[in-house]
Protein backbone atom coordinates (compact mmCIF):
# COMPACT_ATOMS: atom_id res chain seq x y z
CA UNK A 1 0.00 0.00 0.00
CA UNK A 2 2.52 2.98 1.20
CA UNK A 3 5.16 4.32 -1.49
CA UNK A 4 7.25 3.87 1.83
CA UNK A 5 7.76 0.17 1.47
CA UNK A 6 9.92 1.10 -1.39
CA UNK A 7 12.54 3.25 0.02
CA UNK A 8 11.09 1.58 0.85
CA UNK A 9 10.30 0.12 -0.01
CA UNK A 10 11.76 0.42 1.91
CA UNK A 11 10.41 3.38 4.54
CA UNK A 12 13.46 5.42 5.69
CA UNK A 13 13.18 6.92 9.24
CA UNK A 14 13.44 10.74 8.83
CA UNK A 15 16.56 12.93 9.09
CA UNK A 16 16.47 16.74 10.47
CA UNK A 17 19.76 17.38 8.69
CA UNK A 18 20.89 17.14 5.42
CA UNK A 19 24.80 16.70 6.45
CA UNK A 20 26.17 13.32 8.44
CA UNK A 21 23.49 12.20 10.57
CA UNK A 22 21.65 15.04 11.14
CA UNK A 23 20.27 17.47 13.62
CA UNK A 24 17.11 16.99 15.61
CA UNK A 25 14.46 19.85 16.23
CA UNK A 26 12.26 20.36 18.78
CA UNK A 27 9.28 18.59 19.45
CA UNK A 28 5.96 19.92 20.00
CA UNK A 29 3.62 17.80 22.08
CA UNK A 30 0.72 17.22 20.33
CA UNK A 31 -2.49 18.30 22.23
CA UNK A 32 -5.21 15.54 20.19
CA UNK A 33 -7.96 16.49 22.97
CA UNK A 34 -9.99 18.70 20.29
CA UNK A 35 -13.31 17.68 20.02
CA UNK A 36 -14.28 20.42 17.66
CA UNK A 37 -11.25 19.06 15.43
CA UNK A 38 -13.08 15.63 14.78
CA UNK A 39 -16.60 17.25 14.33
CA UNK A 40 -15.53 19.24 11.47
CA UNK A 41 -13.63 16.69 10.06
CA UNK A 42 -16.64 14.40 10.31
CA UNK A 43 -18.48 17.56 8.69
CA UNK A 44 -15.95 17.98 5.88
CA UNK A 45 -16.15 14.03 4.75
CA UNK A 46 -20.06 13.88 4.51
CA UNK A 47 -19.95 16.86 2.54
CA UNK A 48 -17.04 15.25 0.29
CA UNK A 49 -19.41 11.81 0.31
CA UNK A 50 -22.23 13.56 -1.23
CA UNK A 51 -21.07 15.65 -3.42
CA UNK A 52 -19.22 12.83 -5.02
CA UNK A 53 -22.14 10.63 -5.42
CA UNK A 54 -24.43 13.58 -6.49
CA UNK A 55 -22.09 14.28 -9.03
CA UNK A 56 -21.69 10.21 -9.80
CA UNK A 57 -25.41 9.96 -10.03
CA UNK A 58 -25.99 12.02 -13.34
CA UNK A 59 -23.32 9.63 -15.14
CA UNK A 60 -25.51 6.94 -17.28
CA UNK A 61 -24.32 3.85 -17.83
CA UNK A 62 -22.98 4.45 -22.18
CA UNK A 63 -20.75 6.76 -20.68
CA UNK A 64 -18.70 3.79 -18.26
CA UNK A 65 -15.32 3.01 -19.84
CA UNK A 66 -14.31 -0.84 -18.21
CA UNK A 67 -10.73 0.44 -19.48
CA UNK A 68 -10.49 4.07 -18.22
CA UNK A 69 -11.65 2.42 -14.48
CA UNK A 70 -9.21 0.44 -14.86
CA UNK A 71 -6.11 2.80 -15.63
CA UNK A 72 -7.81 4.78 -12.95
CA UNK A 73 -7.63 2.58 -10.22
CA UNK A 74 -4.74 0.73 -11.00
CA UNK A 75 -3.16 2.43 -7.61
CA UNK A 76 -6.05 0.95 -5.48
CA UNK A 77 -5.97 -2.65 -7.10
CA UNK A 78 -2.63 -2.88 -6.80
CA UNK A 79 -2.23 -1.70 -3.25
CA UNK A 80 -5.15 -4.15 -2.19
CA UNK A 81 -3.57 -7.28 -3.80
CA UNK A 82 -0.43 -6.37 -2.18
CA UNK A 83 -1.71 -5.89 1.39
CA UNK A 84 -3.92 -9.57 1.39
CA UNK A 85 -1.01 -11.35 0.03
CA UNK A 86 1.55 -9.68 2.44
CA UNK A 87 -0.85 -10.36 5.26
CA UNK A 88 -1.27 -13.98 4.13
CA UNK A 89 2.34 -14.56 3.71
CA UNK A 90 3.37 -13.40 6.74
CA UNK A 91 0.87 -16.25 8.21
CA UNK A 92 2.79 -18.61 6.28
CA UNK A 93 5.82 -17.58 7.87
CA UNK A 94 5.03 -17.92 11.02
CA UNK A 95 2.00 -20.92 11.03
CA UNK A 96 4.30 -23.28 12.92
CA UNK A 97 5.74 -21.11 15.87
CA UNK A 98 5.18 -22.35 19.24
CA UNK A 99 7.17 -21.50 21.78
CA UNK A 100 6.23 -17.62 21.76
CA UNK A 101 2.76 -16.10 22.21
CA UNK A 102 0.43 -14.90 19.70
CA UNK A 103 0.53 -11.48 20.36
CA UNK A 104 4.41 -11.80 20.25
CA UNK A 105 4.14 -13.28 16.85
CA UNK A 106 2.30 -10.71 15.05
CA UNK A 107 5.10 -8.61 15.86
CA UNK A 108 7.89 -10.51 14.65
CA UNK A 109 8.32 -11.69 10.61
CA UNK A 110 10.11 -14.82 11.48
CA UNK A 111 9.53 -18.04 14.23
CA UNK A 112 12.42 -16.86 16.02
CA UNK A 113 12.14 -19.40 18.42
CA UNK A 114 13.61 -21.36 15.58
CA UNK A 115 15.96 -19.05 14.70
CA UNK A 116 17.19 -19.46 17.97
CA UNK A 117 19.09 -22.66 16.68
CA UNK A 118 17.30 -24.79 19.46
CA UNK A 119 18.52 -22.36 22.63
CA UNK A 120 15.99 -22.23 25.30
CA UNK A 121 15.25 -20.54 27.82
CA UNK A 122 16.07 -16.67 28.65
CA UNK A 123 18.40 -15.34 26.47
CA UNK A 124 21.37 -13.34 28.12
CA UNK A 125 22.88 -10.21 26.20
CA UNK A 126 26.10 -10.13 24.89
CA UNK A 127 28.14 -6.91 24.33
CA UNK A 128 26.43 -3.48 22.48
CA UNK A 129 26.66 -0.82 21.39
CA UNK A 130 24.34 1.93 20.30
CA UNK A 131 25.77 4.37 17.56
CA UNK A 132 24.59 7.58 16.02
CA UNK A 133 26.38 10.11 13.73
CA UNK A 134 25.48 13.18 15.00
CA UNK A 135 26.34 16.86 12.88
CA UNK A 136 26.21 20.18 14.56
CA UNK A 137 23.60 19.27 17.27
CA UNK A 138 24.72 22.16 20.07
CA UNK A 139 21.19 23.28 19.73
CA UNK A 140 19.20 20.41 20.86
CA UNK A 141 22.16 18.35 22.73
CA UNK A 142 20.12 18.88 26.22
CA UNK A 143 16.88 16.69 24.51
CA UNK A 144 19.72 14.41 22.70
CA UNK A 145 21.23 13.21 26.15
CA UNK A 146 17.95 13.12 27.75
CA UNK A 147 16.30 10.21 24.78
CA UNK A 148 19.38 8.31 25.52
CA UNK A 149 20.22 8.68 29.12
CA UNK A 150 18.74 5.08 29.91
CA UNK A 151 20.98 3.50 27.85
CA UNK A 152 23.97 5.78 28.75
CA UNK A 153 26.50 3.20 29.26
CA UNK A 154 26.18 1.76 25.96
CA UNK A 155 26.27 4.90 23.80
CA UNK A 156 28.90 5.34 21.73
CA UNK A 157 28.75 8.63 19.21
CA UNK A 158 30.88 10.26 16.34
CA UNK A 159 30.53 13.97 15.41
CA UNK A 160 30.43 13.62 11.32
CA UNK A 161 32.63 16.99 10.63
CA UNK A 162 30.42 19.41 12.95
CA UNK A 163 31.48 23.03 13.17
CA UNK A 164 30.04 23.81 16.36
CA UNK A 165 30.93 22.65 19.83
CA UNK A 166 29.05 19.38 19.17
CA UNK A 167 31.94 16.56 20.28
CA UNK A 168 33.30 18.90 22.75
CA UNK A 169 29.87 19.86 25.04
CA UNK A 170 29.49 15.88 25.06
CA UNK A 171 32.69 14.80 25.72
CA UNK A 172 33.09 17.19 28.78
CA UNK A 173 29.22 16.04 30.28
CA UNK A 174 31.00 12.18 30.15
CA UNK A 175 29.40 10.74 26.82
CA UNK A 176 31.80 8.79 24.27
CA UNK A 177 32.32 10.79 21.23
CA UNK A 178 34.70 10.93 18.97
CA UNK A 179 35.14 14.48 17.61
CA UNK A 180 35.77 13.73 13.47
CA UNK A 181 36.87 16.96 11.73
CA UNK A 182 36.15 15.33 8.30
CA UNK A 183 32.00 15.30 7.17
CA UNK A 184 31.71 11.68 6.09
CA UNK A 185 28.48 11.55 6.06
CA UNK A 186 26.43 8.56 8.06
CA UNK A 187 27.57 5.65 6.43
CA UNK A 188 31.49 6.74 6.06
CA UNK A 189 31.31 8.31 9.79
CA UNK A 190 29.61 5.03 11.29
CA UNK A 191 32.83 3.09 9.27
CA UNK A 192 34.57 4.89 11.26
CA UNK A 193 33.15 4.63 14.32
CA UNK A 194 33.01 1.24 14.47
CA UNK A 195 37.11 0.70 14.07
CA UNK A 196 37.44 2.56 17.45
CA UNK A 197 34.46 0.14 19.29
CA UNK A 198 36.37 -1.66 21.77
CA UNK A 199 36.80 -5.65 20.52
CA UNK A 200 34.49 -7.08 23.03
CA UNK A 201 30.89 -5.66 21.23
CA UNK A 202 29.61 -7.79 19.24
CA UNK A 203 26.24 -6.32 18.45
CA UNK A 204 25.46 -2.69 17.62
CA UNK A 205 21.94 -0.65 17.31
CA UNK A 206 22.41 2.15 14.19
CA UNK A 207 20.29 5.05 15.47
CA UNK A 208 19.95 8.28 14.35
CA UNK A 209 19.55 11.90 16.40
CA UNK A 210 15.99 12.42 16.56
CA UNK A 211 15.18 9.02 17.38
CA UNK A 212 13.89 7.84 21.14
CA UNK A 213 13.58 4.01 22.05
CA UNK A 214 10.44 3.09 23.32
CA UNK A 215 9.87 1.56 26.90
CA UNK A 216 7.25 -1.00 27.37
CA UNK A 217 5.60 1.55 28.83
CA UNK A 218 5.59 3.62 25.49
CA UNK A 219 4.24 1.24 23.19
CA UNK A 220 7.56 -1.46 22.89
CA UNK A 221 6.42 -5.02 23.81
CA UNK A 222 9.58 -5.57 24.95
CA UNK A 223 13.07 -3.97 25.89
CA UNK A 224 15.90 -3.23 23.96
CA UNK A 225 18.15 -5.60 25.70
CA UNK A 226 15.69 -8.74 24.94
CA UNK A 227 15.60 -8.11 21.14
CA UNK A 228 19.69 -7.77 20.99
CA UNK A 229 19.69 -10.88 22.91
CA UNK A 230 17.10 -12.59 20.42
CA UNK A 231 19.10 -11.24 17.71
CA UNK A 232 22.34 -12.41 18.89
CA UNK A 233 21.09 -16.37 19.38
CA UNK A 234 19.58 -16.12 16.15
CA UNK A 235 22.79 -15.84 14.48
CA UNK A 236 20.65 -12.81 12.22
CA UNK A 237 22.60 -9.98 10.35
CA UNK A 238 20.04 -7.24 11.24
CA UNK A 239 17.35 -6.64 13.22
CA UNK A 240 14.63 -3.88 11.83
CA UNK A 241 12.33 -2.33 14.97
CA UNK A 242 9.25 -0.76 14.01
CA UNK A 243 9.48 3.00 13.05
CA UNK A 244 6.69 5.04 14.52
CA UNK A 245 6.04 8.75 14.08
CA UNK A 246 5.41 11.39 16.76
CA UNK A 247 2.32 12.72 17.02
CA UNK A 248 2.90 16.53 15.62
CA UNK A 249 0.55 17.82 13.58
CA UNK A 250 -2.05 17.00 10.62
CA UNK A 251 0.42 16.04 8.42
CA UNK A 252 1.83 13.25 11.34
CA UNK A 253 -1.54 11.74 11.34
CA UNK A 254 -1.37 10.34 7.36
CA UNK A 255 2.65 9.35 7.94
CA UNK A 256 1.88 7.58 11.01
CA UNK A 257 -0.37 5.32 9.03
CA UNK A 258 2.27 5.20 5.85
CA UNK A 259 4.89 3.85 8.67
CA UNK A 260 2.39 1.19 10.29
CA UNK A 261 1.94 0.22 6.61
CA UNK A 262 5.50 0.03 6.01
CA UNK A 263 6.41 -2.13 9.02
CA UNK A 264 3.76 -3.94 10.02
CA UNK A 265 2.49 -4.92 6.75
CA UNK A 266 5.38 -4.51 4.27
CA UNK A 267 8.45 -5.49 6.41
CA UNK A 268 6.55 -7.65 8.74
CA UNK A 269 5.94 -10.46 5.31
CA UNK A 270 9.59 -10.31 4.41
CA UNK A 271 10.22 -13.27 6.32
CA UNK A 272 14.36 -13.49 6.79
CA UNK A 273 14.90 -11.42 3.36
CA UNK A 274 13.80 -8.22 5.05
CA UNK A 275 15.32 -4.45 4.58
CA UNK A 276 16.98 -2.04 7.14
CA UNK A 277 15.64 0.97 8.10
CA UNK A 278 17.88 4.20 9.41
CA UNK A 279 17.39 2.66 13.20
CA UNK A 280 18.47 -0.77 12.74
CA UNK A 281 20.50 -3.68 15.17
CA UNK A 282 23.22 -5.54 13.70
CA UNK A 283 25.93 -8.28 13.89
CA UNK A 284 28.66 -6.28 13.90
CA UNK A 285 30.75 -7.97 12.00
CA UNK A 286 27.66 -7.75 9.89
CA UNK A 287 27.71 -4.18 9.72
CA UNK A 288 31.32 -3.73 9.09
CA UNK A 289 31.30 -5.99 6.28
CA UNK A 290 28.51 -4.21 4.36
CA UNK A 291 29.76 -0.66 5.05
CA UNK A 292 32.90 -1.80 3.28
CA UNK A 293 31.21 -2.79 0.47
CA UNK A 294 28.78 0.23 0.50
CA UNK A 295 29.33 3.15 -2.12
CA UNK A 296 28.68 5.63 1.33
CA UNK A 297 26.19 7.72 -0.55
CA UNK A 298 23.62 8.88 1.61
CA UNK A 299 20.91 7.96 -0.07
CA UNK A 300 19.26 4.79 0.33
CA UNK A 301 22.04 3.65 2.79
CA UNK A 302 19.93 1.55 4.79
CA UNK A 303 18.63 -0.12 1.72
CA UNK A 304 21.81 -0.33 0.31
CA UNK A 305 23.50 -2.21 3.70
CA UNK A 306 20.24 -5.00 2.85
CA UNK A 307 21.19 -5.69 -0.57
CA UNK A 308 24.33 -6.12 0.21
CA UNK A 309 23.81 -8.60 3.11
CA UNK A 310 21.17 -10.50 1.75
CA UNK A 311 23.08 -11.34 -1.58
CA UNK A 312 25.94 -12.70 0.31
CA UNK A 313 23.20 -15.22 2.22
CA UNK A 314 22.76 -13.24 5.55
CA UNK A 315 19.20 -13.13 7.35
CA UNK A 316 17.62 -9.94 8.78
CA UNK A 317 14.07 -9.78 10.39
CA UNK A 318 11.58 -7.51 11.40
CA UNK A 319 11.21 -7.37 14.82
CA UNK A 320 8.40 -4.84 15.86
CA UNK A 321 7.97 -6.06 19.53
CA UNK A 322 11.19 -3.04 19.98
CA UNK A 323 9.25 0.66 18.98
CA UNK A 324 11.34 3.50 18.13
CA UNK A 325 9.86 6.65 17.24
CA UNK A 326 10.81 9.64 14.73
CA UNK A 327 9.84 13.24 13.99
CA UNK A 328 8.25 13.30 10.39
CA UNK A 329 8.43 16.42 8.14
CA UNK A 330 6.84 19.26 9.57
CA UNK A 331 5.95 20.82 6.61
CA UNK A 332 4.60 19.96 2.84
CA UNK A 333 7.65 21.18 1.42
CA UNK A 334 10.00 19.41 4.06
CA UNK A 335 7.79 16.59 2.77
CA UNK A 336 8.23 16.48 -0.63
CA UNK A 337 11.93 17.02 -0.25
CA UNK A 338 11.98 13.95 1.57
CA UNK A 339 10.36 11.96 -0.72
CA UNK A 340 12.26 12.55 -3.32
CA UNK A 341 15.63 11.91 -1.50
CA UNK A 342 14.22 8.47 -1.27
CA UNK A 343 13.13 7.58 -4.39
CA UNK A 344 16.09 8.93 -6.19
CA UNK A 345 18.01 6.96 -3.85
CA UNK A 346 16.16 4.11 -4.30
CA UNK A 347 16.34 3.99 -8.11
CA UNK A 348 20.49 4.70 -7.70
CA UNK A 349 20.75 1.38 -5.61
CA UNK A 350 18.34 -0.82 -7.56
CA UNK A 351 20.13 0.19 -10.85
CA UNK A 352 23.34 -0.26 -9.48
CA UNK A 353 22.35 -3.04 -7.71
CA UNK A 354 20.48 -4.72 -9.84
CA UNK A 355 22.60 -7.98 -10.35
CA UNK A 356 22.64 -8.55 -6.41
CA UNK A 357 18.76 -8.03 -6.28
CA UNK A 358 18.34 -10.19 -9.07
CA UNK A 359 20.02 -13.12 -7.24
CA UNK A 360 18.13 -12.19 -3.95
CA UNK A 361 15.16 -12.72 -5.92
CA UNK A 362 15.76 -16.21 -7.09
CA UNK A 363 16.32 -17.77 -3.56
CA UNK A 364 12.32 -17.53 -2.64
CA UNK A 365 9.30 -17.05 -4.38
CA UNK A 366 8.23 -13.57 -2.46
CA UNK A 367 12.12 -12.74 -2.59
CA UNK A 368 11.10 -12.27 -6.19
CA UNK A 369 8.14 -10.73 -5.86
CA UNK A 370 9.20 -8.28 -3.41
CA UNK A 371 12.84 -6.84 -4.84
CA UNK A 372 11.78 -7.79 -8.72
CA UNK A 373 8.15 -7.92 -9.16
CA UNK A 374 6.61 -5.18 -6.66
CA UNK A 375 9.67 -2.42 -6.49
CA UNK A 376 11.45 -3.33 -9.77
CA UNK A 377 8.27 -3.90 -12.03
CA UNK A 378 5.87 -2.20 -10.05
CA UNK A 379 7.17 0.46 -8.46
CA UNK A 380 10.26 1.57 -10.89
CA UNK A 381 9.05 -0.23 -14.37
CA UNK A 382 5.32 0.73 -14.30
CA UNK A 383 5.19 3.90 -12.83
CA UNK A 384 3.98 5.84 -15.73
CA UNK A 385 1.22 3.69 -15.69
CA UNK A 386 0.67 5.32 -12.21
CA UNK A 387 1.20 8.79 -13.62
CA UNK A 388 -2.04 8.23 -16.02
CA UNK A 389 -3.51 6.97 -13.32
CA UNK A 390 -2.87 9.91 -11.50
CA UNK A 391 -4.35 11.84 -14.36
CA UNK A 392 -7.30 10.25 -14.95
CA UNK A 393 -8.20 10.53 -11.49
CA UNK A 394 -7.62 14.26 -11.63
CA UNK A 395 -10.12 14.52 -14.86
CA UNK A 396 -12.48 12.90 -12.96
CA UNK A 397 -12.29 15.44 -10.82
CA UNK A 398 -12.58 18.09 -12.69
CA UNK A 399 -15.51 16.42 -13.90
CA UNK A 400 -16.85 16.29 -10.38
CA UNK A 401 -16.25 19.73 -10.37
CA UNK A 402 -17.99 20.67 -13.47
CA UNK A 403 -21.40 18.39 -12.73
CA UNK A 404 -21.38 20.09 -9.13
CA UNK A 405 -21.69 23.64 -10.12
CA UNK A 406 -23.35 22.82 -13.44
CA UNK A 407 -20.51 24.23 -15.82
CA UNK A 408 -21.02 21.84 -18.50
CA UNK A 409 -17.69 22.45 -20.17
CA UNK A 410 -17.01 18.98 -20.21
CA UNK A 411 -18.10 16.12 -21.98
CA UNK A 412 -19.26 12.81 -20.03
CA UNK A 413 -17.51 9.70 -21.18
CA UNK A 414 -14.59 8.15 -22.24
CA UNK A 415 -11.26 9.35 -19.90
CA UNK A 416 -14.05 11.95 -18.39
CA UNK A 417 -16.02 10.04 -15.81
CA UNK A 418 -16.80 11.58 -11.96
CA UNK A 419 -17.09 7.60 -11.12
CA UNK A 420 -13.62 6.84 -11.65
CA UNK A 421 -12.39 9.24 -8.53
CA UNK A 422 -15.88 8.31 -6.64
CA UNK A 423 -14.69 4.71 -6.93
CA UNK A 424 -10.82 4.83 -5.83
CA UNK A 425 -11.95 7.23 -2.87
CA UNK A 426 -14.45 4.49 -1.51
CA UNK A 427 -12.24 1.37 -2.51
CA UNK A 428 -9.26 2.98 -0.48
CA UNK A 429 -11.19 3.87 2.58
CA UNK A 430 -12.51 0.43 2.59
CA UNK A 431 -8.93 -0.59 2.29
CA UNK A 432 -7.70 1.75 4.95
CA UNK A 433 -10.34 0.98 7.52
CA UNK A 434 -9.69 -2.72 7.33
CA UNK A 435 -5.69 -1.80 7.85
CA UNK A 436 -6.65 0.17 10.73
CA UNK A 437 -8.27 -2.27 12.53
CA UNK A 438 -6.62 -5.60 11.32
CA UNK A 439 -2.34 -3.78 11.35
CA UNK A 440 -2.63 -0.21 13.54
CA UNK A 441 -2.30 -1.29 17.27
CA UNK A 442 -5.09 -0.41 19.16
CA UNK A 443 -3.19 2.58 21.30
CA UNK A 444 -2.62 4.70 17.65
CA UNK A 445 -6.28 3.97 16.56
CA UNK A 446 -8.26 6.69 17.45
CA UNK A 447 -5.21 9.30 16.57
CA UNK A 448 -5.17 7.70 12.90
CA UNK A 449 -8.64 7.34 12.03
CA UNK A 450 -9.46 11.19 11.36
CA UNK A 451 -7.22 10.58 8.03
CA UNK A 452 -8.53 7.55 7.34
CA UNK A 453 -10.97 8.68 4.45
CA UNK A 454 -8.63 10.79 2.63
CA UNK A 455 -5.98 8.38 2.85
CA UNK A 456 -6.25 7.83 -1.02
CA UNK A 457 -5.66 11.72 -1.85
CA UNK A 458 -2.39 11.37 0.65
CA UNK A 459 -1.03 7.91 -1.59
CA UNK A 460 -1.96 9.85 -4.63
CA UNK A 461 0.11 13.11 -3.48
CA UNK A 462 3.40 10.42 -3.78
CA UNK A 463 2.96 10.43 -7.46
CA UNK A 464 4.72 14.07 -7.79
CA UNK A 465 7.83 13.35 -5.70
CA UNK A 466 8.57 9.93 -6.67
CA UNK A 467 8.14 11.19 -10.41
CA UNK A 468 10.46 14.37 -9.38
CA UNK A 469 13.27 11.72 -7.55
CA UNK A 470 13.18 9.30 -10.38
CA UNK A 471 13.35 12.40 -12.67
CA UNK A 472 16.67 13.51 -10.85
CA UNK A 473 18.59 10.48 -11.44
CA UNK A 474 17.76 10.53 -15.27
CA UNK A 475 18.79 14.32 -15.39
CA UNK A 476 21.85 14.30 -13.42
CA UNK A 477 23.30 10.96 -15.81
CA UNK A 478 22.01 13.40 -19.09
CA UNK A 479 22.97 16.66 -18.04
CA UNK A 480 25.17 16.36 -14.67
CA UNK A 481 22.57 18.33 -12.79
CA UNK A 482 19.14 17.42 -11.09
CA UNK A 483 15.94 18.81 -11.52
CA UNK A 484 15.27 19.36 -7.98
CA UNK A 485 17.99 20.01 -5.01
CA UNK A 486 16.40 17.73 -2.18
CA UNK A 487 17.43 18.10 1.58
CA UNK A 488 19.81 15.16 1.36
CA UNK A 489 21.75 16.76 -1.45
CA UNK A 490 24.93 18.33 0.04
CA UNK A 491 28.28 17.13 -1.81
CA UNK A 492 27.26 14.52 -3.69
CA UNK A 493 27.01 15.33 -7.60
CA UNK A 494 29.07 13.77 -9.32
CA UNK A 495 30.81 12.05 -6.16
CA UNK A 496 28.63 9.60 -4.81
CA UNK A 497 28.93 7.19 -7.35
CA UNK A 498 32.50 7.06 -6.66
CA UNK A 499 33.56 7.32 -3.38
CA UNK A 500 37.24 6.97 -2.20
CA UNK A 501 37.58 4.81 0.98
CA UNK A 502 39.08 6.23 3.84
CA UNK A 503 41.89 4.18 5.62
CA UNK A 504 41.00 2.47 8.71
CA UNK A 505 42.94 3.67 11.63
CA UNK A 506 41.26 2.30 15.05
CA UNK A 507 41.90 5.55 16.98
CA UNK A 508 40.52 5.34 20.32
CA UNK A 509 37.98 7.15 21.76
CA UNK A 510 38.44 9.73 24.60
CA UNK A 511 37.43 8.20 27.71
CA UNK A 512 34.64 9.53 29.18
CA UNK A 513 34.54 11.71 32.34
CA UNK A 514 32.44 10.04 35.17
CA UNK A 515 28.81 10.36 35.21
CA UNK A 516 27.44 13.29 37.17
Amino acid sequence: MPRTRHNPGVARTARASTEGGGGARRREPLNIKRPWTVVVLLGAYALLAGWIALSAANVQADQFSLLFYGLANVIVFTDAIDFGLRLYVHRRHTAVAAELDRGEMRRLSIDLAAARRGSTGAATVRPYAIVASIFNLEDHLEEFMERLQPYRDHVWLISDGSTDNTGKRLRQAGWRCLDDSVNRHKPGALRRLLTALPARIETVMVIDPDVKICGRHEGSAVELERVVADLQQSGAAAACPRVAIERDGFLARFQALEYALAFVVGRRSLADFGVTSGVSIYRRDALEHALDQHSLSIYAEDLENAVILLHDGERIYYDGRLVVSTEGPGSLRHWFSQRVGWYYGLLRVYTQRFHELWRIGRRTPFAMYNFIAYIGVLGLGLHLLRIVSAALLLVSVAAILDNLFVFNLLPNGGAINPVYFASAVGSYLALGALALFMVVPKSERAYIAPIVPVYFLYVLMHVAPITVGFGNWVALRLWGRRLYRDHYQSHEDGAAFAIKRPSSSAAALRAPAASP
